[in-house]
């Protein structure tokens, strides 16, 4: 982070703390000052813990249930501008820290950005996750059968993670059964699967506090023209893309391509929500891939690429991937094809459908 505007930052967010320190609290604050120094100040029931995992990364690990060591800080080097997120820190709290005799600088946006260019390690971390998540999807599809519930797929989804070594989910996982699909944000509930139906899973989890992110629709039986013809276009929107979005582009502009191959199916205005989110300690964060995105997008940026289709009352369709840029152009974390796939009398096949590409950025 570049102190330009500000001589030192504390940091109060649980996931920001867990960013800077690699350490998952919470409780306590961290103080960011010149030359990478950090100390992080936490109460007794993590002091131990904290002292033995961070000092060996040179971070300095001190007792306090307040911002009185900030305040001592603050007086000793003579702190006259402190960085803080605003979007972050209580009224409360603010009105606490105006008291400690520096002035307060916004730096939300300097941490926002910074965030959202990962290191090698956070990219391995995110790469770790998505393994998980979509072996443990692979291994739930043969438990689809008539009677089973969104809930008991769900359930053991998120049994799947915790096997193959994720500490837990990332967001709500959604199970979504036939019309439910068409809900894009569906809470998973008792719904029955009969059928000839879509099953559409929305699904991430954590590895060393990163989230993957990932969606697939199949189908429960034989799907019909209609269903298919919609497949096929969200997943040529997805792939468009996937080959087309640059380092240099706008969240904008990325958006644009996924959506005007969807306008080419007639199908837009049924496409509700955006392209995709950025992806790291937190599920969403920055970029945003949205008709609104002016943000530009960078190499080593992590975000997701989920166009969708939605059809009231009758099914629901996204695919969906986290992805990251490198050398220019968009790199996968998950190795699925992303065919369509059915599931019919405990026999799983992939669907061969027809993708193209074309150059449509926005």
């Amino acid at each position: 982070m570049h102190f330009d505007d500000f001589d030192a930052a504390l940091i109060t967010d649980e996931k920001q703390r867990l960013y800077y320190l690699g350490f998952h609290s919470t409780d306590g604050y961290v103080i960011l000052e010149k030359d990478n120094k950090k100390t992080f100040v936490v109460d007794n029931r993590y002091f131990h813990a904290a002292e033995r995992i961070l000092t060996k990364k040179g971070i300095k690990v001190v007792v306090g249930s307040d911002y009185t060591y900030l305040e001592e800080l603050i007086a000793e080097k003579n702190i006259k501008k402190l960085g803080i997120d605003f979007t972050k820190v209580t009224v409360a709290a603010f009105e606490t820290l105006k008291k400690l005799g520096a002035e307060l600088i916004d730096i939300s946006k300097a941490i926002e950005y910074e965030m959202s260019v990962k290191t090698p390690l956070e990219l391995s971390n995110i790469a770790k996750a998505c393994k998980i998540a979509e072996k443990a999807f692979f291994d739930v599809l043969p438990l689809l059968k008539v009677g089973i519930t969104e809930r008991e797929v769900g359930n053991e989804l998120e049994y799947n993670f915790k096997k193959y070594g994720a500490s837990g989910t990332s967001f709500d996982t959604i199970i979504a059964f036939g019309k439910n699909a068409a809900i894009p944000h569906h809470e998973t509930d008792d719904t029955r699967l009969k059928d000839n139906e879509c099953v559409l899973m929305d699904f991430g989890c954590l590895y060393n506090g990163f989230c993957s992110d990932m969606t697939r629709t199949v189908f429960f039986g034989e799907p019909d023209n209609k269903f298919k013809d919609a497949y096929l276009a969200v997943l040529n929107a997805h792939m468009n893309a996937f080959y087309n979005v640059k380092a240099g582009m706008t969240g904008k502009q990325a958006d644009a391509i996924a959506r005007n191959i969807l306008a080419n199916y007639g199908l837009s205005k049924y496409f509700t929500h955006s392209l995709g989110h950025g992806i790291g300690v937190n599920i969403h964060e920055y970029p945003y891939l949205s008709p609104k995105g002016e943000m530009i997008l960078e190499n080593g940026m992590v975000f997701s690429i989920e166009p969708g289709v939605y059809l009231n009352d009758k099914f629901g369709i996204r695919i969906e991937d986290s992805c990251y840029l490198e050398n220019g152009g968009v790199k996968t974390f998950m190795k699925d094809k992303k065919a369509l796939i059915t599931v019919k009398n405990g026999k799983i096949k992939k669907e061969k459908l027809y993708v193209t590409t074309v150059c449509c950025e926005g």
